[in-house]
């Protein structure tokens, strides 16, 4: 699980696993947009092990749904996750969730939520 995420307004969390072939066709392009957002001055930062989230920026996390980890598991199973991939906004107000391998269209609204939840 990330470090401390106490300050932030939102996160994007990405449930995903190997071998998931719509997983494996999803990962890369949202991974694309959201370095466009990020060229184009959106905060997001996809968060890495040991990364230091900045005040501000909007944490990306991509998680293994199939980690033996119980408490990323607990985390999922808090969410509802029920199929991969799945993309969910969580914000103080609730969480938006989407299945599958989201459209690129789909992609950028969520993005643009989470950017807009951010303010």
């Amino acid at each position: 699980m990330p470090a401390d995420l106490s300050q932030t307004r939102v996160m994007v969390a990405v449930f995903a696993m190997h071998g998931c072939g719509p997983c494996e066709e999803f990962l890369p392009r949202f991974t694309a947009h959201v370095e466009r957002f990020q060229r184009t001055g959106y905060p997001f930062v996809i968060l890495r092990p040991g990364a230091k989230l900045r005040p501000g920026q909007i944490p990306v996390m991509i998680y293994n749904a199939a980690a033996e980890d119980s408490e990323l598991q607990a985390f999922a199973d808090r969410l509802g996750i029920a199929a991969t991939p799945t993309t969910a906004m969580l914000t103080r107000r609730g969480v938006t969730k989407l299945e599958g391998s989201l459209e690129d269209a789909q992609i950028d609204q969520l993005l643009y939520a989470a950017a807009q939840a951010n303010r």
